[in-house]
């Protein structure tokens, strides 16, 4: 059965330095002394020995199983210390086990990365299968530049999600087929080579891989998550022609100009465009109410400031209130009989609105009143119906359940059901550019990709970048 190494062609190159105070259980097999660890969630083979002062191969000579299976969450595997204890019967002493500052290659200094997490096997192909019949075999390299904080002992909550967003990247690998047939009938065979790479906020990790030539051979980025690494990794994609996948961003420098960006978060511009289509549709059937803020408290944001224009170059049927109004119980004079009223407000801060809505409850004197809220307030308490744009839709069906099931099978525990989901959004990603490179190129032309949590269909905006213009337009 053939196994593929996915993670950890990188090691870090700087020193390892062991806590100063471990307290856990011991256990003594053949005269080493082994501490006892329990796994904890969302924690990887590269942090716990950073925890411990020792090396993943130390770690992984000493519990075996993990190199098939990976870590389990909660589960209990041995960590090598320094103690020893003299065996009873004298013996030759056994080779110390290499540590990672030894075995590290010439990578730039303070530059953490993410080691071997696990070897995955590969489906073997049907005994039936004529292997003459496989016209390619290839290798396809993809590198993750993520802010993991790899280094950091006690890391700030909000990386979790981009921890979140690897888990489900791993499993999109691990559903991969190695062998698969292109459109014009012809076989191949596929291995898939992971780069993993913890880039921080700023550009300088970056530019430290591209100057020691880590990057070179990489076929397609995924990531970073903040604007400084991505500028950095943009200019050396375009040089290099090879495509960058944004997960995160919204707005990228210079995105005009790059045709090898692929960004996945919509402008604002896109997302007012969709819904704008979307209310044209209605026009005879609506009254879109601006709700203006106080005269000298104004929060309007670019996506409000771009929603509100297009409102009103499209002449859409349109009534002004105040806050000041609504909160005087006299929002009713604002809307409309028989129609649907749709109220925009002045913030997308749903802190800076939430005192309106005992008000809008109380005055709408039975007339049908919508909010157009932002995607962040979907996990609020609103009573009245909602209209939203968003990339995301809700999880469900056979491949969400199976999703699911395998993931906690193979990470040993299941995630929350925020939304959105950052690993369904690291698996869906990692599929699309999977597919869309085995096909000959880093997007696919005019095609929605069907993701389990986001629809994909990538345009050009002009000679630049591409950009993900699937918005979904939800009521509830």
């Amino acid at each position: 059965m053939k196994k593929v190494l996915l993670y950890g062609l990188l090691l870090a190159a700087m020193s390892v330095q062991a806590q100063e105070t471990i307290s856990y259980p011991t256990d003594t097999i053949d005269g080493k002394v082994y501490y006892r660890y329990t796994v904890e969630k969302s924690i990887g083979l590269y942090r716990i020995s950073k925890n411990f002062g020792v090396s993943q191969e130390a770690i992984l000579q000493a519990n075996p199983e993990l190199e098939t299976r990976g870590l389990r969450f909660e589960e209990t595997i041995l960590i090598p210390t320094n103690l020893t204890v003299a065996p009873h019967v004298a013996q030759e002493p056994e080779p110390a086990a290499a540590t990672q500052d030894s075995a590290a290659p010439e990578v730039p200094e303070n530059l953490a990365a993410i080691e071997a997490l696990e070897v995955l096997e590969s489906p073997e192909s049907p005994e039936t299968a004529d292997s003459s019949a496989i016209a390619y075999t290839d290798t396809l390299r993809l590198a993750y530049m993520l802010p993991l904080d790899a280094g950091i002992g006690q890391r700030n909550p909000m990386i979790d999600r981009f921890y979140d967003f690897y888990a489900g990247a791993l499993l999109a690998l691990k559903h991969q087929q190695p062998l698969w047939t292109d459109s014009l009938g012809m076989k191949h065979t596929t291995y898939y080579d992971i780069h993993t790479y913890d880039v921080g906020k700023h550009g300088s990790a970056v530019t430290q891989l591209i100057d020691s030539g880590a990057l070179a051979r990489i076929d397609a980025f995924v990531g970073p998550a903040f604007l400084k690494p991505v500028e950095v990794l943009a200019a050396y994609a375009l040089e290099q022609k090879k495509p960058v996948l944004v997960p995160f961003l919204q707005q990228v420098t210079n995105f005009a100009q790059n045709p090898y960006l692929l960004k996945f978060n919509p402008s604002d511009q896109v997302e007012a465009h969709a819904l704008m289509e979307y209310l044209d549709t209605l026009r005879t059937a609506t009254n879109i109410v601006l709700v203006d803020a106080y005269n000298d408290k104004m929060d309007y944001s670019l996506g409000i400031r771009i929603l509100r224009d297009s409102i009103l170059a499209r002449d859409l049927p349109v009534t002004r209130t105040t806050i000041r109004q609504i909160l005087a119980d006299s929002v009713g004079t604002a809307l409309k009989d028989s129609v649907e009223n749709i109220l925009l407000f002045h913030s997308e801060r749903y802190s800076n609105v939430q005192l309106l809505m005992p008000y809008l409850l109380s005055g709408r004197q039975g007339k049908r009143l919508t909010i157009l809220s932002q995607y962040a307030w979907q996990g609020e308490r609103i009573l009245l119906p909602q209209l939203f744009t968003g990339v995301f839709r809700t999880p469900e069906g056979e491949a969400y359940a199976q999703y699911e099931q395998d993931f906690a099978h193979y990470f040993g525990h299941s995630l929350s059901s925020t939304q959105p989901r950052y690993d369904l959004l690291g698996y869906d990603l990692t599929q699309y550019i999977i597919q869309a490179m085995r096909g000959g190129a880093f997007h696919a032309s005019d095609a929605v990709y069907e993701g389990i949590q986001s629809s994909i269909l990538f345009k050009q905006t002009g000679d630049g970048g591409y950009e993900n213009t699937h918005i979904i337009i939800q009521k509830r």
